[in-house]
């Protein structure tokens, strides 16, 4: 099993810009194993991390600096929204980070979700299945333009290519899905996913999702093995689990949302020996890749991930 690690705030513990600071901790992470860095792909920070108001850097910006300052780690979005670019124009973005990269690039995709972003934008917020349709489309078109020769043309439901050149071509950029929808999303995972990713939930919650990939792979006449599992889990180590709990909370406030009550799921928040157990649990369901957000990037969590849980596995 790999791990990741998802970036999902531009918090800073010293005098470092944001983007410094984000350079840094993707150099230290790569070097001390991680595999996968995520970037969250919206305009402002989200009300369960942060503030509105904080430093956010532009998802493929980012990860544009980190291929610049790295040599080994995987680089995606959790999840590029499918609406906030021009799926032509994604595809070459995407494909210029891979090119950068030397082969490092996921296209990480949702339907999108957040409604406010859509609002400012002044964008139209379809219904979840004609979401799903543009995401099938838009999945389709960046494959076609990255496979077939230039000049290349596509015809969908909702997307059409005519004539495009796009060079270089990637080699094989993995498509991860994000999301948990059972009817929707993950029979489109089954369809067409290398990677698979769910934020947030309990072992006893991914199993269940991963028993309905594994029905709607069996529909679709789909190798269940051929997707790569992986799942994103909010994680705070501290010597004692009431400390950790204590930090998770003084991280959150800090947050335009009020904290999850400490007797529903949070993550994986206590000592590093019950942090590594609960990796466990994951582990023992097969997931490929588990990849831990830590809440505005704190530095001791971080630490003691490194040095007292992942050599465990």
């Amino acid at each position: 099993m790999e791990f990741g690690y998802h970036h999902s705030s531009f918090a800073t513990h010293d005098d470092r810009s944001p983007a410094a600071a984000l350079i840094d901790r993707a150099q230290r992470l790569e070097d001390d194993g991680f595999t996968w860095l995520s970037l969250m792909d919206h305009l402002w920070q989200l009300p369960f991390h942060g503030h509105r108001d904080e430093p956010f850097v532009e998802c493929y910006s980012g990860l544009s600096a980190v291929a610049a300052a790295t040599d080994e780690i995987t680089l995606s979005a959790l999840v590029t929204c499918v609406h906030y670019r021009n799926p032509v124009y994604l595809a070459k973005v995407v494909s210029s980070l891979d090119a950068l990269s030397e082969g490092r690039a996921v296209l990480g995709i949702g339907a999108g979700w957040y409604e406010d972003e859509y609002d400012a934008m002044d964008m139209e917020f379809p219904p979840a299945d004609e979401r799903i349709r543009q995401l099938r489309d838009a999945i389709k078109l960046c494959e076609t333009v990255w496979t077939e020769e230039s000049p290349v043309s596509y015809e969908g439901e909702y997307y059409d290519v005519d004539d495009l050149y796009l060079n270089p071509k990637p080699d094989d950029v993995p498509i991860l899905v994000g999301g948990g929808g059972e009817q929707l999303t993950l029979r489109l995972t089954a369809e067409y996913a290398d990677w698979w990713n769910l934020p947030g939930v309990t072992p006893e919650q991914y199993e269940h999702k991963l028993s309905v990939l594994r029905e709607h792979c069996e529909n679709a006449g789909r190798d269940y093995d051929e997707i790569d599992t992986t799942v994103t889990i909010p994680t705070i180590i501290r010597d004692d689990t009431d400390d950790a709990h204590a930090v998770y909370e003084d991280l959150l406030e800090e947050t335009d949302e009020d904290t999850t009550p400490r007797d529903e799921f949070r993550g994986l928040i206590g000592t590093a020996e019950e942090v590594a157990a609960g990796i466990e649990e994951y582990q023992a369901l097969n997931v490929d890749r588990f990849q831990i957000g830590v809440p505005k990037n704190d530095p001791e969590t971080i630490d003691r991930f490194v040095d007292d849980v992942m050599g465990e596995f």
